[in-house]
């Protein structure tokens, strides 16, 4: 009884020890710690104008811990999109006349942002499971003869597909009355040279209506591995993401055999509160039929 009373105890702590130590690797989890290193508070300033039937956004980024952090007293970027007189009403009911007439729309507000320089992406293939974490746009730096390339964390990766090509995937979401060629902002993620990839690259947009929510988007990417990432959210007529799971949910819904779709299957430390992202990915695989 005595030896029996041991190994349970023994058993007990084994057991305890397993648990503390997957525990604390899905909270020291490498991107967390890379995110700290290289968050910034910025001092944000919007512009939109409308010109000629077409929309443009300016995003600037300045502070004192901007330019303590990389040297640059300024990040920007410019966001264009071609719209009509009745596409920017809807967009902007409350600003669309003054827009239409020539005025600009100033917003000015501080956050607190993920930033990298070009040579400096999180390196997710060397941490399990191996798969980026996050979609990122594009910042720039310009001097008089140059301007220095910048990411700024923007999405969670939040469907994986296994064992089908990019073409095979999208060709569901047609069949499914999604749309190629759609009207988005370009987001980028990292695919490492040294084993195949082409460093930033950018995404393949498909969503369920060309222009104007509410509607369903992803961004779909080939990484070096063969698989197929996809960052998938439910936005509102702004472009303004409502659901992360929402989408995630949507988009395996449509795959059947040969695919095998396991929900929450890869944790990516990709968690946000609001909107509300679990910090999983679906992971969506293709069988061979028999």
């Amino acid at each position: 009884m005595r030896w029996k009373l041991v190994s349970i105890l023994l058993l007990g702590v084994v057991v305890l020890s397993f648990i503390s130590s997957v525990a604390a690797g899905k909270s020291e989890d490498s991107w967390e710690e890379w995110a700290k290193e290289h968050t910034v508070r910025v001092l944000v300033v919007e512009e939109l104008t409308y010109k000629n039937g077409e929309l443009v956004k300016r995003i600037e980024y300045t502070g004192d811990k901007l330019k303590a952090k990389f040297g640059v007293n300024k990040l920007s970027r410019v966001e264009k999109v071609k719209i009509d007189m009745k596409t920017l009403a809807k967009l902007y009911p409350l600003e669309a006349h003054s827009l239409g007439i020539g005025k600009t729309i100033k917003r000015i507000y501080y956050k607190t942002t993920v930033i990298t320089t070009s040579d400096d992406p999180f390196q997710w293939w060397k941490s399990y499971p191996y798969l980026p974490r996050w979609t990122w746009k594009k910042l720039e730096s310009c001097g008089y003869l140059i301007c220095h390339i910048y990411y700024e964390k923007a999405d969670p990766v939040n469907i994986v597909w296994e064992g089908g090509t990019k073409s095979e995937v999208k060709e569901v979401l047609g069949n499914a009355g999604w749309y190629d060629w759609v009207v988005a902002s370009s987001q980028y993620i990292y695919d490492p040279p040294q084993y195949g990839g082409s460093g930033w690259e950018e995404g393949d947009d498909m969503a369920t209506t060309r222009t104007l929510g509410p509607r369903y988007h992803i961004r779909l990417w080939v990484i070096y591995n063969g698989k197929v990432i996809g960052s998938a959210h439910y936005e509102d007529r702004d472009h303004d993401v409502i659901s992360f799971e929402q989408a995630e949910e949507k988009v395996w819904s449509y795959y059947s055999s040969p695919w095998v779709i396991t929900p929450d299957y890869y944790y990516l430390y990709n968690y946000i509160s609001n909107p509300y992202n679990d910090g999983y990915a679906t992971k969506i695989k293709k069988t061979s039929l028999r």
